[in-house]
């Protein structure tokens, strides 16, 4: 009996591996919904904190194999940006650091807009002096200018 409830859990969770979605996120069908992204500027870079839902074999999947296989995935969405290093991520969580992003003018720091691998319900800019832009149902940055 043990032996026939280890068959059938492999067997679904083989099903659920095939039936996963390749790490590239695709606009008709995707495995991730990005709820919230904010991004926190400082100097040239980012840290960028994401609270994302997976679908349900997406969610097999991080359950059977780890979290850490949604690499390519997170990869995929800041495909735009050039620095990028993840460092934490969660079932519905992640963080992800971004090395310059912004350039240097004077005083000022400029971030150019930037595409974005997926849509971001709600995009939230964090700038050094602590102020706040939001943007809702977006799948870009905006060009900013902070200090």
């Amino acid at each position: 009996m043990k032996t026939l409830a280890a068959i059938v859990v492999l067997f679904i969770a083989a099903l659920a591996l095939v039936m996963m979605p390749s790490s590239t996120v695709t606009d008709d069908e995707q495995f991730i919904h990005i709820n919230q992204m904010v991004m926190t500027f400082e100097k040239t870079g980012s840290m960028v904190e994401i609270t994302y839902d997976l679908d349900l074999f997406a969610k097999t999947y991080v359950f059977l194999l780890g979290s850490r296989n949604l690499e390519p995935t997170f990869e995929q969405i800041f495909f735009e940006f050039e620095d990028v290093t993840i460092t934490n991520i969660g079932q519905n969580h992640a963080v992800i650091m971004l090395k310059n992003v912004s350039r240097q003018s004077g005083e000022y720091y400029l971030h150019d807009s930037c595409e974005l691998g997926a849509e971001v319900d709600l995009l939230t800019f964090i700038y050094p002096d602590r102020s706040t832009k939001q943007l809702e149902h977006t799948s870009r940055t905006q060009n900013t200018f902070y200090n």
